[in-house]
């Protein structure tokens, strides 16, 4: 009989630490002023309690994980769905992800130049392609240990070991994502608070908190037709929900038929696949746009009497499942993974998450200077865990998601899938090197991705381009959503 019971049971401990975060923050109030977020401490909570430290929960990393790759779809596709007067979603949207290549360039090359220093001084039989582990790490979370198992499968066959074994890379990769999301909570956890109070003390408007969610009041529900209806609205936008989760699920597979078809026995296909799948909340978040306009479209014509979408309804579903989303993330974490590379993935670590404060803050106050906060905490935390936990910060700076911040973080990521192409094909570099022994592919991939880093700076900061792209998120419809 426990079979039936262990998705649930997953989901009613990380309900369990939930409530106990809400406790802890409505109970000390000393310590709700960090502006920590309840998903975070609760995730924080159940790692410390799960199997990996004190094992007094039996949490399962592999049904977590599962958890979390559904819950992100169903936030996104509810907050998706939401009807939004703003305009210029597009144009904020590339930039994101002009921001997302720059951001995979800088971590590629900070990770790369320090693996070929070190292979030149105290490390000489590092894998060269070590540091590319970073922004697969950092930018991409799990992602880095599957990365770092392909790597290993695929030079071990020629008679030369990348890693000791293939579970050591997936322990290697492990670790990148995993002091990743330690960047992502413990330095963007205060720095956010840092931006929070010393944009108080500047006088500045702060968009994400001043942002309140329409009350439902008493007056309001008996202007209903009666009780039942806000249960037939729920249910409503659960329904929503579920149709683009089916379309999502429909088109993936669509998508899989076809390049099956057109380039059978491809085998980077496999890899696209992989990536597309992966990347489900993307689909989910196009999808429910568009299905979303076009509800609009037939609302505002009065073809639907009453609204199908609530947008009320809609943020409480999507916040609740961001919620649950980050908890998981961070209960999913085996703190188990770190093996014999603990130096060199310190260095290269400590150098990208210090770059990721750098450049991130630079770009934010030129690009989004209305939000810079809001953006600056959900890049840092997308770029140095995941989605998941640039959403847990932006909760904390953004309760409502009122800004732009969170549309751009997911959107940005869809629309950097083509750019950043041409990197996955300069990170195969360094592995052809070392299989032929030709250590010149090492320094052409360095040189190639800081190529490619100007080559995106010069035309985003054109100023043709920079001014059309920036034309609303300079401007005050970029922090004002009506709900």
């Amino acid at each position: 009989m426990s079979q039936p019971w262990n998705m649930m049971l997953q989901i009613a401990y990380l309900s369990v630490f939930l409530f106990i975060a809400m406790i802890i923050r409505r109970a000390i109030p000393r310590f709700s002023r960090f502006r920590i977020p309840d998903a975070i401490l609760a995730g924080v909570l159940a790692l410390i309690a799960g199997p990996g430290i004190l094992g007094l929960v039996p949490l399962d990393t592999s049904r977590l994980t599962t958890l979390v790759y559904h819950l992100l779809a169903i936030g996104f596709i509810a907050l998706s769905l939401k009807k939004d007067t703003r305009q210029g979603r597009g144009r904020t949207a590339l930039s994101a992800g002009l921001f997302n290549v720059v951001s995979y360039c800088v971590q590629g090359a900070v990770g790369l130049g320090i693996t070929l220093v070190l292979i030149k001084t105290v490390y000489p039989d590092l894998f060269p392609a070590f540091g590319l582990l970073l922004p697969f790490g950092f930018a991409q979370g799990p992602m880095a240990g599957e990365m770092a198992v392909e790597w290993a499968n695929k030079v071990s066959p020629a008679g030369i070991k990348a890693f000791p074994s293939v579970n050591a890379a997936a322990s290697v990769g492990f670790s990148f994502s995993t002091i990743g999301f330690l960047w992502a909570c413990f330095v963007g956890v205060p720095l956010m608070n840092l931006l929070i109070r010393r944009r108080s003390r500047r006088g500045e408007p702060a968009p994400g908190l001043e942002a309140k969610p329409v009350p439902l009041t008493v007056a309001k529900v008996r202007d209903r037709k009666g009780a039942g209806d806000l249960v037939d609205k729920a249910t409503t936008q659960l329904l929503l929900i579920g149709v683009v989760y089916v379309l999502v699920f429909l088109s993936l597979k669509g998508l899989t038929l076809g390049l099956h078809k057109l380039a059978e026995g491809v085998g980077i296909i496999e890899t696209v696949l992989g990536i597309f799948w992966s990347i489900h909340f993307v689909f989910g978040a196009i999808i429910a746009t568009l299905l979303g306009k076009l509800i609009h479209k037939l609302e505002d014509k009065r073809i639907f009497k009453t609204p199908l979408v609530d947008n009320r309804l809609l943020q409480n579903i999507g916040g609740a499942a961001i919620d649950f989303m980050i908890a998981a993330s961070i209960a999913a974490i085996d703190v188990r993974v770190l093996g014999e590379f603990i130096v060199p993935i310190l260095i290269i670590t400590t150098a990208g998450g210090l770059s990721v404060i750098g450049y991130t803050w630079f770009i934010v106050r030129k690009v989004w200077p209305k939000t810079y906060v809001e953006h600056f905490v959900a890049f840092f935390g997308e770029q140095t865990g995941t989605i998941a936990t640039g959403m847990a910060l932006l909760r904390g700076a953004d309760p409502y998601f009122s800004t732009r911040a969170a549309s751009d973080i997911v959107y940005g990521s869809a629309l950097a899938l083509p750019l950043v192409f041409p990197l996955i094909f300069v990170a195969t570099l360094p592995i052809e090197g070392f299989e032929t022994g030709n250590p010149n592919l090492y320094w052409i991939s360095l040189l190639l991705v800081i190529g490619y880093l100007a080559l995106t700076l010069v035309i985003w900061f054109l100023p043709p381009v920079f001014r059309f792209l920036t034309r609303y998120s300079m401007s005050d419809d970029a922090v004002n959503q009506k709900m």
